[in-house]
């Protein structure tokens, strides 16, 4: 061996030996001395016991709403006193400046002796009265200017968030941020837009680095809500894009990062409507809401918060809704079209990042995304480009298909989603190229294929409900959009014998089959429900048009009314008599709801408004519906009973 392997060796056994003799020492310790070696951890101290119910509704809500109580009847008194002319006027807001002062000065009293809720809730009463009395000052005795009132509510503002902060107080800060921005309000504006929507932008920020330095998360909610409602006001006035834009803008770049989901949530869901408004008709109007999107998914990437990806979906479709609406009927298609695609191909790519699973709405967002996209594209192409229609729907087909394959390995349910949404606008690419109502038609059975695939081809209900639901929405929107104004004249068709009618029934049945299909529980009770409501739907547009041709002008509105009472009545009876039938206890209950409705309507709008003649007509035949109905359950009554009952 070399010299400094031997070295090495006799190092190990030098420690080997220093291990043995500790090892012995120990062994020879008393027990208490081994104890006695490891220090002892001092307990934690007990967890404060929570207020019990009693004690948190007499000492805080009592409290508080005693506050408010004292600040309206100084209000009252205020008013009472400016009628009967007790005291001067200068008596009055002097009178209420003390009432400030006595009241802040017992909720100091009150902090110092360890009431804090009480002290809290003075503190804000104080502050009430001193806006109270500036107030006063100004809109009921023109003691002061408008800029002093503005100056001095004010510092009110700035000495509720100082009480806030010294008391801890959230509704102090609540009540200070509430009166910062009615000041404008109050007084009647304050000034220029430029002037009002800074002092907002101002105000905001001041409340939510409040709300995040206490953790005061319905503080930010506020400030968020106040700084909208003084956008509104100022928009109200006058519309200037640059300032608007750089308001909506800073608001977004405050409460977009906010550190509650809820706030954050709110801003994506009124930033990118807002810009759409202050845009539209020009591309602007879809280029700032989509940068919105792309930082709310930023956002949720950085945060990894669920559902704010949905906030900034529905913001982007609402805001491409308003920008529709605004522009021309006659819009080229190629930059919308363009705008849209991006969306939904960034919507489409959110799911393929790498991250935690969906959940929630947010794995909806992956057919949801491909149903809006399509329903945008459609409209833009129909009816100039009827060539291209179904070729669009084969090309949001394959990028779903696709999207499908690349998620399938990381989310299973996402990968179902997109492929039922794929398939769905595969099977509607050649109905599409149909023209009118024929398409409403073949989306029905569409949708109603799916489900009953999808419950019984092995793939999980969320496809079914994905993909059905998806196609579901758009008829439902061509329902209300195009096919209800499908007649222009009452007199161009015939009462149920008519396209419009026969779509309506459609729609209804693949509801209602849908429902039948679907295991029991809420989506099935959402389908039987709607599927009722579209025929309800479709027979009261009958009833109209069969109105407005039988009747007089000056008749119509009566004749109307009567028949839509008694149509939905004898709809009501037949769905109480189907439900015993078939002993359907939804279809029954769905039949005296629908029966209630009806009286309400008849003794609280056909009784006062209708013509003699037919109000007669409308009581009495909804009189004998109301007996049959009564007959149906005394006839079935113990037969009934018994179905409610739980099984053994």
């Amino acid at each position: 061996m070399t010299p400094e392997e031997l070295e090495r060796f006799a190092a190990m056994e030098r420690r080997l030996q220093d291990l043995e003799t500790r090892l012995a020492h120990l062994e020879a310790s008393p027990p208490a001395r081994a104890k006695a070696a490891v220090p002892l951890q001092p307990m934690p101290p007990p967890a404060p016991p929570r207020p019990k119910l009693e004690t948190a509704v007499g000492v805080a809500w009592l409290s508080r709403i005693a506050v408010v109580t004292v600040v309206l009847a100084l209000a009252f008194f205020f008013d009472y006193a400016f009628e009967n002319r007790w005291i001067g006027e200068r008596g009055r807001v002097l009178l209420g400046l003390g009432c400030g002062a006595a009241a802040l000065a017992f909720a100091e009293s009150c902090w110092r002796k360890g009431q804090r809720t009480f002290g809290q809730s003075m503190a804000a009463a104080a502050i009430g009265f001193f806006y109270l009395s500036f107030w006063a000052a100004f809109a009921l005795y023109h003691l002061i200017s408008q800029p002093m009132a503005f100056a001095l509510m004010l510092l009110a503002t700035a000495a509720a968030g100082g009480l806030a902060f010294r008391y801890d107080g959230a509704p102090v800060a609540a009540l200070g941020l509430a009166g910062g921005y009615a000041t404008p309000l109050l007084l009647g504006g304050a000034g220029e837009p430029w002037f009002l929507l800074g002092y907002a932008l101002l105000l905001s920020a001041g409340g939510a680095m409040a709300a995040r330095r206490r953790g005061w998360r319905w503080i930010e909610a506020l400030a968020l809500s106040g700084g909208a409602l003084l956008y509104l006001h100022a928009v109200g006035q006058s519309v200037v894009r640059g300032l608007d834009t750089g308001f909506v803008t800073g608001t977004l770049a405050l409460f977009g990062t906010a550190a509650w989901l809820p706030v954050c949530a709110a801003e994506e869901l009124l930033a990118a409507p807002a810009l759409a408004a202050i845009w539209a008709p020009g591309p602007g109007g879809l280029v700032a809401p989509l940068v919105c999107a792309a930082a709310g998914l930023a956002v949720a990437r950085r945060r990894k918060w669920s559902w704010l990806p949905s906030a900034s979906f529905f913001g982007f479709w609402i805001a491409y809704a308003i920008w529709r609406a605004s522009a021309a009927s006659e819009v080229a298609p190629g930059v919308p079209i363009s705008l849209a695609s991006l969306a939904f191909l960034l919507f489409l790519a959110w799911p393929l990042a790498p991250g935690r699973p969906l959940r929630g709405l947010d794995l909806m967002l992956v057919p949801l995304d491909a149903a809006f996209y399509f329903g945008a594209g459609y409209s833009l192409l129909h009816p100039r480009f009827p060539a291209w229609e179904g070729l669009f729907a084969v090309a949001v087909a394959a990028a779903c298909l696709f999207a499908a394959r690349l998620l399938w390995r990381s989310d299973g349910r996402a990968a179902q989603l997109a492929a039922g949404a794929g398939c769905a606008l595969l099977v509607l690419a050649a109905p599409i190229q149909f023209a009118g109502y024929r398409v409403t038609m073949a989306w029905s059975l569409e949708a109603a294929a799916i489900v009953w695939l999808g419950t019984r081809g092995g793939v999980s209900r969320r496809l079914a409900l994905g993909g059905g639901l998806a196609v579901f929405l758009l008829v439902l929107g061509r329902l209300a959009l195009l096919d209800s104004g499908m007649y222009s004249d009452a007199a161009a068709y015939s009462t149920l014998a008519n396209a419009r009618f026969l779509t309506f029934l459609v729609a209804a049945a693949a509801l209602c089959a849908s429902a039948r299909w679907l295991p029991r529980g809420g989506w099935a009770a959402a389908a039987w429900i709607a599927g009722h409501a579209v025929m309800l739907w479709g027979l009261g547009l009958e009833t109209a048009g069969w109105a407005e041709r039988a009747a007089a002008p000056e008749n119509l509105r009566s004749l109307f009314s009567a028949s839509l009472s008694v149509v939905a009545a004898a709809y009501a009876v037949t769905m109480v008599a189907g439900g015993a039938l078939r002993r359907h206890d939804l279809t029954r209950v769905l039949g005296i709801g629908l029966i209630a409705l009806v009286v309400l309507k008849l003794y609280l709008y056909d009784v006062w408004f209708l013509a003699p003649l037919y109000r007669m007509a409308a009581f009495a035949i909804l009189g004998v519906l109301l007996l049959a109905m009564s007959y149906l359950y005394s006839r079935f009554r113990g037969s009934i009973e018994s179905w409610w009952k739980p099984n053994p």
